[in-house]
């Protein structure tokens, strides 16, 4: 034992420059990992903890007491067994104008509901900033904590809310920590003032609207409760669930773990690849060493444990190194996700994670080691000693014939046969490459599509307006809806299309004709081919029986084009045939589509609110809204289309930092294969440099040889990766879009940001080369007689 001992570390010393990069490679493949698992264990964790400390409802329903009467709901609920609180009912009214800050505007919708005193013991809030009163007073208002990062607000601003043509000021007195909207995604959130503010407001004859919390024992039974609530109401209302809130906080963040993931499994296919290739590199190179130390008396057991001792020995160092940092990285990117939510003293546990990356990586390690070493058990000493060296392979001969050409430089031609001289290596190096190109490749087209959500909005789901605009009914003089149409047809020389719509809701029916959920649509007063919107199968609604869903209802309750749907619209039980089924980001895969004319035999009286406006390419958008504003006041409010909201904004700049990181890893871990790769090879071949120095070759023209075979390793990694990029890319992110609502990711790839990076990669390729070929200097004339 002691003989290997001193051995393996004579062999750390020896090659120290190589154990370091493939140690190097260990630590940022297991960093990968580590934070990928912990992030997918723990991150639906805070908003579990803050969702119960704060004891929020399950269910939260909104409604219009003239319809729904709140006294017969609250006692219904109230007699539940699965019910555990029911909340005070609480006014608000919607404040759908943009909010006034300054001179700039917030394009956010806000509920602004009464704090009563209900709040003490269910769905409370917590004062994140500012002062700390058991309610908003007079003249105040309370934000959701996000408000302060995402628009730069301060406590003591004053904020504008355009309320029934007026605007009235309500002072920032606090960030709170509102459960049910944690995350800024949602629009509309809640704000919230003093109880009573309402009517200092708004007319009492417009103070109709009330939110009742329903908090439930146990939130597995939720489903099977809301059946029997709608079973034993004629709700009419709108009910907002648990999954939806925490679905809207955890999507984004379980969307970037899970690609950190998909790309962490690569990296540590890749670093097992390396190992193989180092191993067996160190076994071909201590050829000679292996016949002496086994005519010493080593077994061909002894052997294999030597180079499982080298590979065990830098593991123990690497992988420790590597799950440390990752613990600092996912403390910092929790911190950063629970700071606006106030959570004291948040705890959780990275054992499972950390031990999971840890005993996986381990555990290949040792096995890719043990199959790589077995060779320099089958060693014969008297073979190895006499020879010196083993036969490393020839080159191809197809290949050689191809590179014959005279023209071409002769470090080129070199540089091919030193290249095909080892097919194993060759492969190892390609599919190394390969792996690295397609991750780099796939974070360039990911990070593009994201960016051209503006230019691509449709197939998000999203329709082709730039400007959106709100019909206000509120007003004393509201604008008709023929008659606005006919002044926005005025702008026929800007506005290129125009679509009107509004929303509505209903209820899909089980066969027992029972409503089972509740669902938001959109109503379409034009055809809707006109806002540029597409169905993934099927058409658009065009008659007064025809609907398409949302991707996630139709797999919800397995419907396909062709089938028909039992639902309760308008208060009246109707039957559609789906005609289409569509995707759509906005609302999770959530929702449907109608025509006007299906809900004009309902009600008679329906007319679209909402204006979706498609300006030519020469009409500057913001000056545009402006003139609309100026000319109709208060009777309509214009409005950002949903791509362009702060939330949207952030969540696109977070996905292009995310990316971006993860293609940083993997370059620097070709970088590390390239030196690593050079080096070894260079060892290896220190006869055929001493030839070539024979002939006349200076250092400068060898490390040329090197270069030019780094360069066709490179090219051939992009002709295999690039392709397989762009054919396998768009099919990871269909599988993890599924969830938000995008079955067919609008995948789009940017020709510049590939060209861009194949660049890149050459250089950096090209340097890592030239430095790892300084070790040509040390060869010299001497080493035939050594060996």
């Amino acid at each position: 034992m002691r003989s290997l001992l001193l051995v393996h570390l004579k062999y750390l010393i020896k090659r120290k420059r190589e154990f370091l990069l493939v140690g190097l490679s260990l630590v940022l493949t297991i960093l990968l990992l580590s934070i990928a698992l912990s992030l997918l264990r723990i991150i639906g964790q805070p908003f579990d903890i803050t969702f119960n400390n704060l004891k929020a409802s399950e269910i939260l329903l909104l409604f219009d007491t003239r319809d729904d009467d709140k006294d017969k709901i609250t006692q219904w609920f109230s007699k539940q067994d699965e019910v555990l609180g029911v909340s005070a009912p609480s006014p608000y009214i919607m404040v759908n104008a943009p909010l006034i800050h300054g001179e700039r505007e917030i394009d956010l919708s806000v509920q602004l509901t009464e704090h009563n005193t209900g709040r003490f013991t269910q769905d409370q809030i917590r004062i994140l900033k500012g002062e700390s009163n058991e309610h908003p007073n007079h003249g105040e208002i309370w934000l959701p904590s996000h408000f302060e990062r995402s628009f730069d607000l301060q406590l003591g601003d004053t904020l504008g809310l355009s309320i029934n043509g007026s605007l009235r000021e309500l002072r920032i007195s606090a960030f709170v920590v509102d459960p049910h909207y944690l995350s800024a995604i949602f629009n509309p959130t809640r704000a919230w003032v003093a109880p009573g503010e309402l009517p200092f407001l708004a007319p009492l004859s417009e103070l109709n609207n009330n939110m009742i919390g329903i908090r439930l024992r146990d939130r597995a039974q939720l489903d099977t409760f809301w059946k029997r609530f709608n079973e034993n109401f004629d709700y009419s209302g709108k009910s907002l669930q648990y999954p939806l809130f925490k679905r809207a906080f955890t999507s984004l963040y379980t969307l970037l773990s899970s690609v950190l993931l998909i790309f962490s499994v690569m990296g540590l296919l890749i670093s097992l690849l390396i190992i193989n290739h180092t191993v067996s590199s160190h076994v071909l190179s201590d050829y000679k060493q292996i016949g002496v130390l086994k005519g010493l008396g080593f077994t061909p057991g002894n052997m294999v444990t030597l180079y499982l001792m080298q590979m065990g020995f830098l593991a123990l160092l690497a992988l420790p190194l590597g799950l440390f940092v990752s613990w600092f990285v996912v403390r910092g990117v929790v911190n950063w996700i629970i700071e606006p939510m106030g959570i004291p003293n948040f705890t959780y546990d990275l054992s499972t994670p950390v031990l999971v990356s840890f005993g996986i990586t381990l555990f290949l390690i040792f096995v890719v080691s043990f199959f790589s070493a077995r060779k320099a058990g089958l060693v014969k000493p008297v073979e190895a000693i006499r020879n010196s060296f083993q036969a490393n392979g020839r080159p191809s001969k197809k290949a050689s014939k191809a590179f014959s050409s005279s023209w071409l430089p002769l470090s080129l031609l070199l540089g091919e046969r030193f290249l095909s001289s080892q097919k194993r290596n060759l492969i190892l190096m390609g599919i190394n490459t390969a792996g690295i190109v397609f991750v780099v490749i796939f974070c360039v087209n990911i990070a593009n599509s994201f960016d051209k959500i503006h230019t691509d909005r449709t197939s998000w789901g999203f329709d082709n307006a730039d400007v959106v605009v709100n019909r206000s009914n509120s007003v004393v003089l509201a604008l008709k809806h023929g008659q606005f149409m006919e002044m926005l047809e005025g702008y026929d020389d800007e506005i290129r299309t125009i679509s009107p719509y509004n929303y509505t809701n209903l209820f899909m029916l089980s066969q027992n004709n029972k409503a089972i959920k509740e669902l938001q649509g959109k109503v379409y007063s034009r055809a809707i081919s006109k806002t540029g919107l597409e169905n993934i199968m099927g058409n658009h609604p065009d008659g007064a029986d025809q609907i398409a869903l949302c991707v996630g209802t139709a797999e919800e309750f397995e419907k396909q084009v062709g089938d028909s749907i039992a639902v309760f619209i308008e208060g009246q039980k109707t039957v559609f045939s789906i005609t289409g089924i569509y995707q759509d980001v906005g609302n999770f895969g959530q929702g449907f589509r109608l025509q006007e004319k299906a809900l004009l035999e309902l009600n008679p009286l329906f007319e679209p609110q909402f204006y979706g406006l498609e300006l030519y390419p020469n009409v500057e958008r913001d000056a545009f809204r402006l003139r609309l504003e100026n000319q109709f006041g208060e009777t309509i409010r214009t409005e950002l289309s949903v791509e362009e909201r702060k939330a949207m904004v952030s969540m696109v700049m977070n996905i292009r930092i995310a990316v971006f990181t993860i293609s940083l890893f993997f370059v620097l871990v070709l970088v590390l294969i390239i030196y690593n790769d050079q080096n070894i090879y260079i060892q290896q071949h220190k006869i055929s440099f001493v030839k070539l120095k024979s002939l006349g070759f200076t250092t400068k023209d060898l490390r040329m040889i090197l270069l030019w075979k780094t360069i066709m390793s490179l090219a051939l990694g992009m002709f295999i990766g690039i392709p397989l990029s762009l054919w396998l890319g768009p099919k990871i992110m269909n599988f993890l879009t599924a969830d938000i609502g995008l079955v067919r990711f609008p995948f789009i790839p940017s020709s510049m940001g590939m060209v861009v990076s194949m660049v890149v990669l050459f250089v950096l390729g090209a340097i890592s080369t030239w430095f790892a070929a300084t070790a040509i200097r040390k060869i010299n004339f001497r080493i035939i007689s050594n060996l």
